[in-house]
């Protein structure tokens, strides 16, 4: 896979190893993040040790260790006799570091400490005694995010660790860099099929067309990513199968508790449960607006993650018309490519948010708002929604955009809309946005060229 990006993060690492403390770091990101192709180039250039875990016996895993250290350090005698345990091992460690600067990355960890229950205490009491006193950068790293945040985390090594990183997806700028050949709106459309990872941006190549890319990676079923969905769930989360029943359930529509339960058959607190994992392995959200309480009720849920999104919309309801390439072909072109643009009208506003919360000096968070608005007809009000509300760490808005995804340009109109709607937002002086796929008019243009509070943006500005 491609590495690209991650300069932040890699640099943040980097300054670590070079620093002379001891260290105790935990990095971990959900899987196909780019989390080992991260770890592979911090350990460029410097003397390293990477062990990849692997889900076997504890006396195999321990074997692969002493083979690993052996092969590095050339001790024969690690090779002929086999380390049995993990103080055994911590030790050997701590005899190759001897006085120099080492980095050392136990990757899959939580393989490791699931097979060996007494590791992350002998883990914790070997760094209060040893490890902190040599000069090793120690990594612990994986891609189980419930484990490392509720054992690793906050369990036995807490206290113990000096840092900690979670890798997240990409923005949509950033993942615009595994496809430089595509337009921007094609690369913003490869974005809504496969979110910010990595591993699914680097299979959508700018050599091909982005129909191609569709066809050949997902929809056949041969493609790599076409059974990916449910295979990074079965990953993440262990007997996932409820977990599933709620996304279906989301996807169709169904995004309440209680509406949840009713379909799946699951009680309540079971599907509240359930929706607290999704959300914390970022697959799905809570919808509320940005200007509302943390603490609002009747929070509805929908899924986060872009390629989940595309799964479950195209993929899953689809599976009897993919059965072979011709229907997948058929498919995609009758299909998937007439209604793609109406779904990836859901990834710009997102894809909008994002470039404000970047660029826009003071804003610290930035959602969306709907509420009711009079008609103008009595008392009657309806329901309005403001597609990007930034606001400032007072929580008051300080920014308004509205989205469009169409094959007209925006008008003045939509700017107009966005000041009727500012003050039922609680907006009093806020920027305003108006975001295009397909330009904009002259007059919205010329209004934009002489009001310094108005910004228009395109496709190609997000990639500028």
């Amino acid at each position: 896979m491609r590495f690209l990006n991650r300069v932040d993060e890699l640099a943040q690492l980097r300054a670590r190893v070079n620093g002379g403390d001891a260290e105790l770091l935990v990095v971990y990101g959900r899987r196909r993040i780019g989390k080992t192709e991260l770890l592979t180039h911090l350990t460029s250039g410097v003397r390293s040790l990477y062990i990849e875990a692997t889900d076997s016996v504890p006396a195999d895993q321990l074997r692969d260790l002493g083979a690993e250290l052996a092969r590095v350090s050339g001790d024969e005698l690690l090779a002929a006799q086999p380390l049995l345990s993990w103080s055994a091992a911590l030790a050997a460690i701590g005899r190759f570091t001897g006085e120099q600067r080492t980095l050392v990355v136990l990757d899959e960890f939580q393989l490791l400490a699931r097979r060996s229950p007494e590791l992350e205490t002998v883990l914790s009491q070997w760094w209060r005694t040893t490890g902190r006193r040599l000069p090793i950068v120690l990594v612990l790293a994986g891609s189980e995010l419930s484990f490392f945040e509720d054992e690793v985390l906050a369990g036995q090594l807490y206290g113990r660790r000096t840092g900690q990183l979670r890798l997240e997806p990409f923005t949509a700028r950033d993942a615009g860099l595994f496809q430089p050949g595509y337009s921007a709106e094609d690369r913003i459309r490869a974005y809504a099929v496969c979110g910010g990872v990595p591993y699914y941006l680097d299979r959508f190549l700018d050599t091909r067309t982005l129909a191609t890319n569709l066809l050949e990676e997902v929809f056949q079923r041969t493609g790599l990513l076409h059974d990916e969905a449910e295979l990074m769930l079965r990953q993440s989360i262990p007997a996932p199968a409820n977990h599933i029943a709620v996304l279906r359930s989301i996807a169709q529509g169904h995004n309440r508790n209680n509406q949840i339960s009713q379909r799946t058959g699951l009680a309540a607190a079971h599907v509240t449960k359930l929706l607290d994992v999704l959300e914390r392995l970022g697959l799905v959200e809570r919808l509320r607006p940005i200007t509302a309480s943390p603490k609002a009720r009747r929070t509805a849920y929908a899924i986060a993650d872009p390629f989940l999104r595309f799964h479950y919309r195209f993929v899953e309801p689809a599976r009897s018309q993919l059965r072979t390439t011709s229907l997948a072909s058929a498919y995609v072109q009758d299909t998937v490519l007439p209604q793609l643009d109406a779904f990836t009208a859901r990834t710009w506003e997102e894809v909008c948010q994002q470039h404000v919360l970047a660029t826009v000096p003071g804003v610290t968070a930035v959602g969306r708002w709907w509420g009711p608005v009079p008609t103008g007809d009595g008392r009657r009000t309806e329901e309005r929604e403001i597609d990007v509300v930034g606001v400032d760490g007072e929580r008051s808005v300080v920014v308004l955009g509205t989205c469009k995804w169409t094959a007209r340009p925006a008008g003045l109109g939509e700017l107009n809309l966005l000041d009727h709607l500012a003050p039922f937002a609680g907006a009093r002086a806020a920027r305003r946005f108006v975001f295009s796929r397909s330009g904009f008019d002259v007059e919205l243009t010329a209004r934009a060229a002489q009001d310094p509070t108005v910004t228009l943006v395109s496709p190609a500005d997000i990639y500028a």
